[in-house]
């Protein structure tokens, strides 16, 4: 399960250490500052002096924490037009400083979420944010599963189902949710095997869209460019789990799916089966944050999928 650890400490001498493992040479650093919105890790722009003059580095104290991430970037990178991060170091030796860190590009602009948009001009990075997304989702293999899993004829629904199962088991599900809502769950997770019958493609997935780790660059014109998607959760996976959890967040307008539509269309019954990934995203949030919301989406999602069983 995922430990929260978004408040670590990095001391002026543990930045230029991190600077100086990756550009092998004595760095300046001048400022660090916490980025706002990271409820995982530590999130951090440093600022230095030599050139590219500033970068992102994340920090966690747990095992191994993002190699996975690391490798979902460069994958990203080299083989898709999906605009992420480089890749400047990561390391989970302890050597330099006493957490796991990744050493990113930062990419420039500002994270969508802090923007309050007029309509037209949120339309307009919708319609962008499809054409990458219908650029990454063209991309497709035989098998489900992380990229760099060999190829292996598993399921989809026996794939997704182990992840959905191990949500609900969280402890704090269960203490957060009340027995009838968790009865409900388990009858809906119990109805997600036929649901999800008919997968599709196994399709690469960016995994993690939503408005938080979305950067826009604002343009002379005024216009606002896509210039980057963060934190990837990389994987083949049927493409309704990416369409449905930018919808959960309210991230997906009608601009996005009818340029969309345009290059992919949906397969029919979308709709009902989006709901066993509202359930899964609505378990996620109950089991690490408690949010009232999500609390009472799960409650109203599982009595939705549970009824269609």
């Amino acid at each position: 399960m995922i430990d929260l650890q978004p408040d670590l400490d990095l001391s002026m001498a543990q930045a230029e250490a991190i600077l100086e493992a990756w550009l092998g040479e004595p760095v300046r650093c001048s400022q660090t500052w916490p980025l706002e919105g990271a409820m995982v890790n530590t999130v951090l722009l440093l600022e230095f002096d030599r050139p590219p003059y500033s970068a992102v580095v994340k920090l966690h104290g747990g095992f191994d924490p993002f190699a996975l991430e690391a490798k979902a970037l460069r994958f990203l990178g080299s083989e898709t037009e999906c605009p992420v991060p480089a890749v400047y170091l990561y390391d989970d030796s302890r050597q330099f400083v006493p957490f796991a860190f990744l050493l990113l590009e930062q990419v420039p602009g500002v994270c969508l979420k802090k923007l309050e948009l007029e309509p037209l001009v949120r339309a307009d990075i919708d319609a962008q944010l499809a054409q990458v997304l219908a650029e990454l989702h063209g991309h497709t293999r035989e098998s489900f599963g992380a990229v760099d899993e060999p190829l292996e004829a598993r399921s989809w629904s026996t794939i997704f189902g182990s992840r959905l199962t191990e949500w609900r088991a969280h402890p704090e599900v269960d203490r957060r949710l009340a027995p009838m809502v968790l009865s409900t769950v388990d009858a809906a997770i119990g109805a997600i095997p036929e649901l999800l019958r008919d997968a599709g493609t196994p399709t690469l997935v960016h995994g993690d869209v939503w408005d938080g780790n979305l950067m826009v660059q604002r343009q002379d014109t005024g216009r606002y460019l896509l210039s980057g998607l963060l934190d990837p959760a990389v994987q083949f996976a049927d493409v309704e789990l990416e369409l449905a959890y930018l919808q959960v967040f309210n991230n997906a307008n009608e601009a996005f799916f009818s340029a969309y539509n345009e290059q992919r269309e949906l397969r029919p019954g979308y709709e009902q089966r989006r709901l066993a990934y509202w359930l899964h995203t609505a378990l996620v949030h109950v089991a690490l944050f408690g949010d009232e919301f999500f609390c009472n989406f799960t409650s109203q999602t599982a009595e939705a999928l549970a009824e269609s069983a």
